[in-house]
């Protein structure tokens, strides 16, 4: 769960963890069946919608330095329900 909190800390910590994410699905053994599996699916598909949104802001506004208010409070609440979500299916 370490892990899931530091990931929220600011925008390029949680854009690490998505592209991290992204390839759980081949740890067979961090599943306990194909449900669980098509669950992880939806919700990193969930993840990188924000992280994508997320992303181009920020880029839009020239990359400040100091987005962590934006961050803060348009993005890190979405972002935290589903990354508690997705590793609440992962063994």
């Amino acid at each position: 769960m370490l892990l899931h909190y530091q990931s929220l800390n600011d925008l390029v910590s949680f854009a690490r963890f998505v592209s991290y994410a992204e390839y759980l699905d081949r740890i067979s053994e961090l599943f306990e069946d194909e449900k669980s599996k098509a669950e992880y699916h939806q919700l990193w598909f969930e993840l990188e919608i924000i992280n994508a949104c997320a992303l181009s802001e920020w880029e839009q506004e020239g990359k400040p330095t100091d987005w962590q208010k934006r961050w803060e409070s348009d993005y890190k609440q979405d972002a935290s329900e589903l990354m508690s979500e997705l590793l609440s299916i992962l063994k």
